[in-house]
């Protein structure tokens, strides 16, 4: 690996965030640097840290990993993106927007604005991929689910770019001390992430890279039904060259997809088991798309026969409990007469359609 051996201190005007961040989507991290710096200030931990900074200057016991740009004295700062940021708008490099009050208070109160930080330069930014592996897959200071599978695709990519792909997935396995499947979960699960963020996540309510849980996606596709009805080989499929954009739509939209309550259909990876079922049915899957309600899609997996029947006995126990709940009603209204009414009509329809059937018989 080559790099200083020691730390050296590099103006933070030669430094710049790195456009391949494994924590933002790759226009992000690759735009301009006053959308990388919102995106910080709103998500991550930047103003504690500029208040730290400010207070007791910058710590030399953690340097910047920084990797040349070309053959300039400029560098891209692969670890350590938040702190630049911090230094850069304490020492004004940045432009603070003017609505972050909370910001520029502290900029203003701040004792030290350091202009130089110690740095390790490497020659190359894929020199520095596998010490971030060691640091934020295996545990010293995790990343989350998709920050992990941005990074394991750009370790492939960097590094292994050349292997096998079941030789990808093994080596890439080794790197993070896990197992070859669970890598190739985390790379599938990711392209069908960006599948759908390219299509703006199908313009579903409440969908947006904030709303996303990215350990349902991967989950999900662990149920073989769900991947056969996305069209995937396997649930290590990470190319997803068969994937159905419209069914695509469909899992982010059962699974994500929020009501004006903030409700799900699928409520929790427990209810992937039951989704897991209906996506197998054609009738049930007709169902869910109509009524949006996974409980009674369930039920259709079964066929509509037996849902039919677990239907009228669910409603004949709530009848009972509501003619065991009548006495201690204190008032009735028109509108408890109006609803039983309608039951009543309901009922005799049901009936009626019944005995005509076994008339026919």
């Amino acid at each position: 690996m080559t790099s200083s051996p020691h730390p050296k201190e590099i103006n933070t005007n030669q430094l710049f965030f790195d456009p391949e961040n494994p924590r933002f989507p790759r226009e992000i991290s690759s735009g301009e640097e006053s959308i990388i710096l919102e995106k910080m200030i709103r998500d991550e931990r930047v103003a504690e840290i500029m208040q730290s900074i400010g207070v007791q200057g910058y710590f030399a016991g953690e340097p910047l990993l920084v990797a040349q740009i070309d053959d300039s004295d400029q560098y891209y700062v692969v670890e350590g993106n938040r702190r630049l940021a911090a230094l850069k708008l304490l020492n004004g490099e940045l432009a603070i927007p003017k609505r972050l009050k909370t910001i520029i208070s502290i900029v203003e109160e701040a004792e030290q604005k350091p202009e130089k930080v110690p740095c390790i330069v490497f020659s190359e930014r894929r020199e520095i991929l596998r010490y971030l592996g060691f640091r934020h897959i295996t545990g010293i200071k995790a990343w989350g689910p998709l920050a992990k599978a941005r990074y394991l695709k750009q370790l492939r990519e960097d590094i292994y770019a050349d292997e096998p792909e079941d030789q990808q997935l093994k080596m890439l396995a080794k790197e993070i001390g896990s197992r070859s499947d669970y890598v190739g979960t985390m790379l599938t699960g990711l392209e069908l992430y960006d599948k759908a963020r390219e299509q703006e996540f199908f313009h579903l309510p409440g969908v947006n890279e904030k709303s996303i849980e990215f350990t349902l996606l991967t989950t999900s596709i662990g149920y073989r039904n769900i991947s056969d009805y996305l069209g995937l080989d396997s649930k290590v499929d990470t190319f997803c060259e068969n994937v159905d954009d419209d069914k695509l739509r469909d899992i982010f939209s059962w699974i994500y997809s929020q009501d004006q309550q903030g409700n799900t259909i699928v409520s929790d990876s427990r209810k992937l088991k039951d989704l897991s079922a209906v996506v197998a049915n054609p009738d049930a899957v007709a169902n869910l798309k109509k009524k949006g309600d996974l409980n009674e899609a369930f039920l259709m997996t079964e066929g509509p026969q037996v849902a039919f029947s677990q239907m009228l006995e669910a409603a004949k126990k709530k009848l009972n409990l509501a003619y065991e709940t009548l006495p201690s009603v204190g008032e009735v209204d028109q509108s408890h007469r109006d609803e039983i009414q309608s039951i009543f009509d309901l009922s005799k329809s049901i009936r009626s359609v019944i005995q005509g059937r076994l008339d026919d018989e």
